[in-house]
């Protein structure tokens, strides 16, 4: 689902934005004919602000590494740009080719970098992520992610289009013993059956001896 809803939000940015729409694709998630389909469909011709669309390939944990805190700095130097996107941002962290202080410390600096270019290139970041799996595999980069961000939003699909609820409440996990909370914990919970009653075992008489 993010796939369609972040290529959507691609074209919405090229077609209303001035700039190039700066996409760290670590999925394969941009689909050209998609893109060619959904300016038909609006009444502009298939390749209408497709050169606007600047798509960079990260496959491995060290390729978003340098594309994040490298290439798209530089390529913001010298180009507007009206839109980022970076997913799914959870695979940079989300590999056993990372050891856990690695994983930080690029968490860390990936996500200071790109607010800094959000805020000096006046450019929206949209970073993309299964926050459901994230809180599952990695909680707390997740929840870290989650705090770090100036806004959060969730999406779905709604008939031929999207709903788009922007998350304002923050999260605070209090529980004791403390334990990771996972978004399962604030999600609404399904009844589960009431339990079957437990029948006692008949006491049988004890056994009498004869002396």
């Amino acid at each position: 689902m993010n796939r369609a809803f972040l290529q959507e939000l691609a074209h919405y940015a090229v077609h209303n934005r001035e700039g190039c729409v700066l996409w760290a694709d670590g999925e394969h998630g941009f689909n050209p004919y998609d893109f060619a389909e959904l300016n038909m469909e609006r009444g502009f011709d298939a390749e209408w602000g497709a050169d606007r669309v600047l798509i960079k390939r990260c496959m491995t944990p060290f390729q978003w590494d340098t594309v994040l805190t490298r290439h798209l700095e530089q390529k913001l130097l010298v180009t507007r740009g009206a839109l980022v996107v970076a997913s799914p941002y959870e695979g940079l962290f989300s590999t056993d080719e990372l050891t856990d202080w690695e994983r930080e410390d690029y968490f860390d600096f990936s996500l200071e970098h790109l607010k800094g270019l959000a805020a000096r290139f006046d450019v929206p970041v949209v970073l993309g992520v299964d926050m459901a799996t994230w809180c599952r595999s990695h909680p707390l980069l997740a929840f870290a992610a989650y705090k770090a961000a100036s806004s959060r939003w969730s999406v779905q699909r709604c008939g031929d289009g999207w709903s788009a609820k922007e998350r304002v409440a923050e999260i605070v996990a209090s529980s004791e013993p403390v334990r990771q909370m996972s978004l399962r914990d604030f999600s609404p919970r399904t009844p589960t059956p009431s339990p079957m009653p437990v029948v006692p075992r008949r006491q049988m008489p004890a056994a009498t001896h004869r002396g």
